[in-house]
């Protein structure tokens, strides 16, 4: 059974998740030229024919009840900064998987924040889920020292469990989310959120 999104884009007070559509494949392409994008992921997108090919991955997902992929938007000005979405979401076992990824002018900004924060309320209070998970190449320092500061609990680490874009071998850290979990990590969530948005308006 396929798994409905919001007939409205889901709003935040920087961002705005809007469901993915095929006609966000060229604004996407727009944005996902820089390398750094792709570094640490199994997928490369960066071209407009390798865009075409994964927004049409997403969009299948989809259609086969185990995927929900929004578009990011900046509330600001409507531009695209990324595409995050639950993937893997079984509704049997009330669980899904987090992927997103971002365009450089948008890190550090409070858009990853607030999209995670809005993606994980969607996945714990309209799905009901009870555990929610991330995957990241064991040499994405910076991406473990985040979601450990948001409360998320490092499970282990499968060695050689995917083969990159490059053709390495990556060892994939697991962590989770769960129900219980939640509220200190809605709580650590929009205490970061604050602390951006506070610094970006003293810019």
């Amino acid at each position: 059974m396929a798994i409905q999104l919001a007939s409205a884009p889901i709003y935040g007070e920087l961002v705005f998740l809007e469901p993915l559509r095929r006609e966000h494949t060229k604004e996407l392409h727009g944005i996902s030229d820089d390398a750094q994008i792709w570094r640490y992921l199994t997928t490369r997108a960066g071209s407009l024919e390798q865009m075409e090919i994964y927004v049409d991955g997403l969009l299948r997902d989809h259609s086969s009840g185990t995927a929900l992929p929004f578009v990011v938007r900046t509330k600001a000005d409507s531009r695209v900064a990324g595409c995050t979405r639950l993937k893997n979401i079984s509704l049997e076992n009330r669980k899904a998987m987090v992927g997103s990824w971002f365009a450089p002018h948008a890190w550090g900004s409070g858009v990853n924040t607030e999209s995670k924060l809005l993606l994980l309320e969607y996945a714990f209070e309209s799905l009901n889920c009870i555990r929610v998970e991330f995957q990241t190449d064991s040499r994405n320092v910076r991406s473990r020292s985040a979601l450990a500061k948001m409360g998320a609990v490092e499970e282990g680490t499968f060695r050689s469990y995917l083969i990159t874009a490059e053709g390495d071998r990556r060892d994939t850290v697991v962590f989770s989310i769960l129900d219980g979990d939640w509220p200190e990590v809605r709580r650590r969530l929009r205490q970061r959120l604050e602390t951006q948005i506070r610094r970006g308006a003293g810019r």
